[in-house]
């Protein structure tokens, strides 16, 4: 349980932080709607078009031209069919990323030199393969697809190779990259040596330095970081912020518990805040709202306000996805609200949305949902998940549908599942581990992205699709 505050709410001093944390004086840049654009990086989803953020498109084959894919928004190249060697060579020497100006540093976060990140879903390694087929054998050529596990770049198709989705993390056969927007949704385009290929998210996964990480680790906190051009790049619950000298943009986390006596979770002391929200909570800079963590479309976003992301109104806590149980208080009008980081929550195995426990407005200290009670983050299919979740698009918000980061097992697609938790992909249709391939189409050997049908809503303007 944790203390929570009793007294009304107030706002913290956004000026003096922002200031703290590049120490120097910075400058109001206006966060008002992110519409207004100048650059494609001003633009959470689409591109920047006669100076709006406006999407380029919704569907890969109605919208874009043949060799580009529809991605957040915009037709980009389509990147999937070039070849690549393997994945050879180390991270390379690990760079200090420096202090923080007054803050005081970030306690020696570091950077790999040569590699640019990852993101998306996966989980542990995967004991089965059910929907994949062996390497061949018996003079057959390669088997395996897109997704597959593998042990060498033999047993994958052309235009594939094998290579570890994380460090020392299973391997999969990949495609060869550029950018971001050339790999599957939610994955990164990671560089080790000379080659560039996609990985599955490492995003938040604990780490001493950079050795461990696909791109970099932020060693205070401890979790491995990729870099960002604006919050859409990472994870809900982590914001894109320039760090270390001299600066590079990464993301960071915010979907943690701080208390003015420990802020070990924070990018850096000076960003807990402990008065705005019912209980101490992370925070970071910014310079718009795209700097911010981004939730789902259809949720109130995160803005920037005078230099710092500031929370929507109907989020009270900094709980991270996956925190069970929940952690429950009272609104200003006594009503009983979680402090999870999104404001959402459920029970990942029974699929179901607990009742709040009673609370006690008057208490100094939190209550504890039911057992099995979890915090959930909703998510895009561009930053997707932090490591360990996945993003499937199983949930509804009045009536429209919105990705979930859910947990991830070990079921390959095609294996029986009970729930999303048993999937590598954290999701299970029908009694089978499955993937959404709704941003990208793609899916392991043997199945086949399928439109849901029937009713089933739009996400982020596009039919919601699994493996089948």
């Amino acid at each position: 349980m944790r203390h929570a505050r009793t007294t009304s709410f107030a706002f913290l001093s956004i000026v003096t932080l922002a200031a703290s944390i590049f120490g120097v004086a910075t400058t109001e840049s206006g966060c008002a709607s992110a519409t207004p654009c100048e650059i494609n990086s001003d633009c959470i989803e689409g591109a920047c078009i006669a100076g709006e953020c406006k999407r380029e498109c919704a569907d890969t084959e109605r919208d874009c031209e043949a060799g580009f894919r529809c991605y957040a928004g915009q037709c980009l190249p389509d990147e999937g069919q070039g070849g690549a060697g393997p994945g050879t060579g180390g991270m390379g020497g690990v760079g200090g990323m420096g202090g923080m100006g007054g803050a005081g540093g970030m306690g020696g976060a570091t950077s790999s030199s040569a590699s640019s990140g990852a993101s998306s879903s996966s989980s542990s390694s995967a004991s089965s393969s059910s929907a994949s087929s062996g390497s061949g054998g018996g003079g057959g050529g390669p088997t395996k697809g897109e997704l597959d596990l593998c042990a060498a770049d033999g047993e994958c198709e052309a235009g594939l190779t094998c290579e570890p989705m994380w460090k020392n993390g299973p391997k999969r056969c990949t495609r060869a990259c550029i950018a971001d927007g050339g790999c599957p949704s939610g994955m990164r385009c990671s560089a080790v040596g000379a080659e560039k290929y996609c990985t599955t998210s490492d995003v938040g996964k604990a780490c001493a330095n950079a050795s461990t990480c696909n791109f970099g680790c932020l060693e205070g906190p401890g979790y491995c970081t990729v870099a960002c051009a604006t919050g859409s790049d990472c994870p809900n619950g982590y914001g894109c912020m320039p760090v270390g000298n001299p600066p590079t943009k990464v993301c960071v986390k915010a979907e943690a518990y701080c208390e003015s006596g420990n802020t070990s979770a924070c990018i850096v002391p000076a960003a807990c805040d402990t008065s705005s929200l019912l209980v101490g909570a992370c925070t970071l800079a910014c310079t718009t709202n795209a700097d911010c963590p981004q939730r789902a479309s259809l949720l109130a976003p995160w803005t920037c306000s005078n230099g710092l992301c500031t929370r929507p109104p109907d989020v009270y806590g900094p709980m991270p996805g996956g925190s069970v149980p929940t952690e429950w208080h009272c609104d200003p009008f006594g009503n009983a609200v979680n402090l999870c980081n999104d404001a959402q929550h459920m029970n990942f195995q029974a699929f179901t949305i607990p009742p709040p426990p009673a609370v006690n407005c008057a208490s100094s200290v939190t209550f504890q949902g039911q057992a099995g009670d979890a915090c959930v983050n909703s998510c895009r299919y561009q930053g997707a998940c932090a490591f360990g979740y996945s993003c499937t698009a199983v949930g509804n918000i009045q009536g429209g549908r919105i990705g979930l980061c859910l947990p991830t097992g070990a079921g390959e697609v095609g294996a029986a599942c009970a729930n999303d938790t048993q999937c590598v992909f954290g999701h299970c249709n029908s009694g089978k581990c499955s993937r959404d391939c709704t941003a990208d189409g793609v899916c392991p050997n043997g199945t086949t992205c399928t439109n849901a049908g029937g009713a089933s809503p739009n996400v982020e303007g596009m039919p919601f699709r699994r493996c089948l």
